[in-house]
C-alpha cells in the first residue's frame, strides 16, 4: 500500500492565472494531483468525547427510527464529526468526514476505542440479522466499504490501530452483503427522482443558470452519449483518488442541443477536430452510480445514482449539483436526490478542515466546480472545449501526456473498466485478504 499523498500543482504560473483566488476562497481547493513519493503531515484531529449526546438524537436515527439501534450507532461513530464549535456533521453526509491526515479514529484516543467497541457489539449480536430491507444493506455496506478504504490506503500513522478497525469492518462488510439478483433489484432512484417532477427536466432557455435533472439521460440510444476512453476510467481522476478509490463508477455524459448524432460527432470531433466540437448548447454530466460488494465477494454495478454533476454551456458554464440523501432515500422522498449549494472538501482537499482553526469546513457551487473546470481561455467562446478534462487531460494529464482517445460507450462497459481498475488496487487487496477471516 502506498502513503497519503499531499496534492500539488503542476503549473506554477497555470495556477497563479486561475487558481489562486478560488484556492484562497474556497479551502486551497483546485486542481491538485496526489505524489506517489511523500506522506502527508499527521494532524491530530478534534475526537468525539460522548458516545451518544442528548440533542438531536434523531438526526442520526438513519437506519432504523431507534437512535440506539447498532445500526445507528455504528453509522455515528463513524460518520458523525464534531467541529470546535460543538456542531454536529455527518448524518446525511454521502461520504465520510474522512481526510488522509484525520487521525481522531485511529490515534488510540476514545472515539478509536468506541469504534472498536461497537463495532464488536454488533459483530458478537450478528446485527446483521436486524435489517434486511436490501436498500438499507446496500448504503450501509457502502458506508463501512468508506470507512475500511479511507484506512487501507494508507498504513501510517498507527498502523495496528488501523488493522484493529479494517479486520472488524470487512467481517461486517461481508455479513451485509447482497446476492447480485437482489442488487440489480434495488431501486432506480434517479427515474424515481425525475418522475416526482421535483426539478426542472431541461434547461431554461430563459434561466440558464436554473437547476435542472434531464429526464432522458439514460434513454438507450437517447440524445445523452457516454464516454469512455482507450487504456482505462473515462473519469480517472475521480475513480483513482482520495475519497473513491473505485468504489463508484464514474459515467461521463455529453448532450449537445441538436441531439445524439451530434453528440457522437461531438465526441469523433474531440478526435479528430477539436475546433470544431463546439461547447455553446452543450451540457456535459458526470453521474456517480454505486458500486457494492455482493455475497461472493465480487463489486457489482447497482441501479443507485449517488451524484450527478450538471454543467451547461451558454456559452458560460453553469454548473448543478445533486447528491443522494439517505433520509430522503429512505423515507421515499422520491428518489433521495437533494440540489447541493456547498460540499465539504473531500476530493482533491488539502486537509482535514475540522482540525484547522478558522478554517471554513465547505465550499460553494459553483466556485468548488471551477477550481477544476474553470474557462481556457478565460472568457467563454464557442469551442471552449478544454474545461472538459476528459478530452483536454489539463490539469490532470495521462502518463506522458498522452492525447486521450474518446468513443460512446456504454454504462456497463465503463463499470467493468472501472471495476478491473479496483480489483488491482490496494484497498481491494486489503479488503480480500480480510473478507474470509473469521470474526475477531
Amino acid at each position: 500500500m502506498t502513503k497519503p499523498n499531499p496534492c500539488s500543482c503542476r503549473d506554477d504560473k497555470h495556477v497563479k492565472k486561475y487558481f489562486i483566488p478560488i484556492l484562497i476562497t474556497q479551502i486551497f481547493v483546485g486542481c491538485f494531483q496526489f505524489r506517489q513519493t511523500e506522506s502527508a503531515p499527521v494532524v491530530e484531529t478534534a475526537q468525539i468525547t460522548k458516545a451518544f449526546p442528548t440533542e438531536a438524537e434523531t438526526v442520526w436515527s438513519t437506519y432504523d427510527p431507534n437512535p440506539s439501534h447498532l445500526w445507528n450507532r455504528v453509522f455515528r461513530q463513524l460518520y458523525r464529526r464534531t467541529s470546535m464549535d460543538g456542531m454536529e456533521y455527518g448524518a446525511d453526509e454521502l461520504d465520510p468526514l474522512l481526510w488522509p491526515d484525520t487521525t481522531y479514529l485511529v490515534n488510540g484516543g476514545v472515539s478509536q476505542q468506541q469504534a472498536i467497541e461497537v463495532l464488536d457489539e454488533f459483530l458478537a449480536a450478528h446485527a446483521e440479522d436486524l435489517i434486511h430491507d436490501p436498500l438499507k444493506r446496500a448504503m450501509f455496506q457502502h458506508d463501512l466499504w468508506a470507512v475500511f478504504d479511507w484506512l487501507a490506503s494508507q498504513p501510517e500513522p498507527y498502523p495496528t490501530q488501523r488493522h484493529a478497525l479494517a479486520t472488524r469492518l470487512a467481517q461486517i462488510i461481508r455479513s451485509v452483503a447482497l446476492s447480485r439478483a437482489e442488487i440489480s433489484s434495488l431501486p432506480d432512484n434517479y427515474t424515481l427522482e425525475v418522475e416526482a417532477h421535483t426539478f426542472l427536466s431541461h434547461v431554461s432557455v430563459n434561466h440558464p443558470e436554473a437547476a435542472f435533472l434531464p429526464s432522458d439521460i439514460f434513454q438507450p440510444d437517447g440524445a445523452w452519449v457516454p464516454m469512455g476512453r482507450e487504456g482505462g476510467p473515462i473519469a480517472m481522476t475521480h475513480t483513482e483518488s482520495f475519497p473513491f478509490f473505485g468504489r463508484s463508477v464514474f459515467l461521463v455524459y455529453v448532450h449537445p442541443s441538436e441531439g445524439r448524432t451530434a453528440a457522437l460527432d461531438f465526441i469523433n470531433a474531440l478526435n479528430t477536430d477539436p475546433s470544431q466540437a463546439l461547447t455553446t448548447g452543450l451540457e456535459i454530466a458526470l453521474i456517480r452510480r454505486m458500486l457494492l460488494i455482493d455475497d461472493q465477494g465480487e463489486p457489482a454495478l447497482s441501479p443507485l445514482v449517488e451524484s450527478v454533476q450538471l454543467r451547461h454551456f451558454s456559452p458560460a458554464q453553469n454548473f448543478h449539483e445533486f447528491e443522494l440523501s439517505r433520509a430522503r432515500l429512505f423515507h421515499s422522498h422520491a428518489g433521495g436526490l437533494v440540489l447541493k449549494e456547498d460540499l465539504f472538501l473531500l476530493f482533491m482537499s488539502h486537509g482535514d478542515p475540522f482540525g484547522i482553526p478558522g478554517l471554513p469546513l465547505k465550499a460553494t457551487i459553483p466556485q468548488i466546480c471551477k477550481g477544476c473546470h474553470f474557462e481556457s481561455p478565460p472568457l467563454p467562446n464557442p469551442s471552449n472545449t478544454q474545461s472538459i478534462i476528459s478530452y483536454s487531460r489539463d490539469p490532470f494529464p495521462l502518463p506522458e501526456r498522452e492525447k486521450p482517445i474518446l468513443f460512446a460507450v456504454t454504462s456497463e462497459a465503463e463499470a467493468q473498466t472501472v471495476i478491473q481498475w479496483k480489483l488491482n488496487h490496494e484497498t481491494w487487496k486489503s479488503l480480500e485478504e480480510l473478507w474470509t477471516q473469521n470474526r475477531p
